[in-house]
């Protein structure tokens, strides 16, 4: 999904970096407003209100707005789904059921990460009367099978094509290199103090222990509960297992702003609430300098916050730079990141543009598309460090031209290593 956004709002503005990430800034706000809404329903337009401005100013939101990620449509999706979840709750007849397998169908069309909301409606229906009603119906059925009718395209695209979606997935959980440790598992949890903010993630863990400690639990406190406990409680698992990333749980937030807002609410005179849009406000306002001007986030010790989108630029036209000055078939690199980056900033491409895989199974949309081939017998590869001694036995010669180091402010640098490499035998499976 997010590859027609990109696709689309370019289309209709340029494309500038700022038009291919304008989708998330607006598809955000769309996801606060809901947040409004689910607010509204559960109580008051006050409380709405409160959780949209929270929402909106969470450091993730605020982070991946300036950014253009899957979990951007993801959470938005979420946030209609569950809305639809907790009408259909209360309301007869099929039109909220409708919509929430809509909305469950286009978020897994937006990340496989959709899928963890099965598990909220399911933990609700084990704690809530209302909840257990629907979900255990025939209109719970629906829900389910409007969602999976929705991915079914995808589905069988993935099976024409080897499940190359699932071999990547694969990837990223990296089950293969476990290596069991307690303190990924907690650093994960540490994390998500930064993704949704100190303050909240206080009120939101203040809202789980009031829940376990009464005999008499609200409801609708349950079912958010049930939606926002799932994500973390996984990732945390990964996060021991191998390694998860700080947005992995993102979507329990959504669940989770309510119980932390209205907790917020409820303490004197409101003040932890408005110490939270102080401190969260403050690291937007970070942000959007180190985004503005990483010099400038440098200077207030922060430059480190955005590194991964820093220097690209330089990379790209010095590489274009290297390319056209030799006899080259194709530019290959073996980081999707890096072709992701080259396939923007080095343009126009003097030759193709590769992705060198270790095997002939694809593991990313890079190396089924524009995998490098035995045909492309002179190659300038651009290589991150460590990355040679994996890369270079696929070739028959490989000579080093240089390294280009680029400063990221402070003391980081984004290092590359260029060679021309000749003569490519194809992955290893196949020598």
């Amino acid at each position: 999904l997010l590859a027609w956004f990109i696709a689309g709002v370019p289309a209709l503005f340029g494309n500038g970096e700022w038009a291919i990430r304008l989708a998330s800034p607006i598809i955000h706000a769309g996801t606060a407003l809901m947040l409004f809404a689910i607010g509204k329903r559960l109580a008051d337009a006050r409380l709405g209100l409160w959780c949209a401005l929270a929402f909106a100013t969470l450091p993730g939101v605020a982070y991946s707005s300036g950014l253009i990620s899957t979990d951007v449509p993801l959470l938005f999706f979420w946030s209609v789904a569950l809305y639809a979840f907790l009408r259909a709750m209360d309301e007869a007849g099929w039109r909220w059921p409708l919509i929430c397998g809509v909305a469950i169908g286009y978020g897994l069309l937006a990340k496989y990460a959709m899928l963890y909301f099965v598990i909220g409606p399911v933990l609700a229906g084990l704690v809530s009367p209302r909840a257990r009603k629907l979900v255990f119906s025939l209109r719970g059925l629906g829900i389910l099978a409007l969602g999976l009718l929705l991915l079914a395209p995808n589905i069988a695209w993935n099976a024409a094509h080897g499940f190359p979606t699932v071999g990547h997935t694969e990837s990223n959980a990296d089950w293969s290199h476990a290596h069991f440790n307690i303190m990924g598992a907690l650093g994960f949890l540490g994390s998500q103090f930064g993704v949704f903010g100190p303050v909240l993630m206080a009120g939101f863990l203040v809202a789980l222990w009031r829940l376990a400690r009464r005999s008499e639990r609200p409801e609708t406190d349950l079912v958010l509960a049930a939606f926002a406990l799932p994500p973390i409680l996984l990732m945390t698992v990964q996060g021991f297992i191998s390694e998860a990333n700080a947005n992995w749980a993102a979507t329990a937030y959504v669940a989770a702003t309510p119980l932390a807002v209205a907790i917020l609410l409820a303490s004197a005179r409101r003040w932890a609430l408005w110490t939270s849009f102080a401190v969260d406000g403050l690291a937007m306002a970070i942000l959007w300098v180190v985004l503005v001007s990483p010099a400038m986030g440098s200077a207030l010790g922060v430059g480190n916050a955005l590194k991964r989108e820093e220097g690209w630029r330089r990379l790209g036209m010095a590489v274009t730079s290297v390319a056209r000055a030799g006899h080259y078939d194709a530019i290959a690199a073996a980081n999707r990141s890096v072709v992701a980056e080259l396939t923007y900033y080095a343009r126009p491409h003097p030759v193709p543009l590769r992705m060198w895989g270790p095997d002939v199974r694809p593991h990313d949309h890079f190396q089924m598309t524009i995998p490098l081939t035995v045909k492309d017998t002179g190659v300038l590869l651009v290589l991150l460090p460590g990355e040679q001694r994996h890369v270079l036995p696929s070739f028959e010669s490989a000579r080093r031209l240089g390294t280009i180091a680029v400063p990221l402010g402070r003391h980081h640098k984004r290092v590359t290593l260029l060679y021309d490499a000749r003569g490519y035998r194809g992955p290893a499976s196949l020598r």
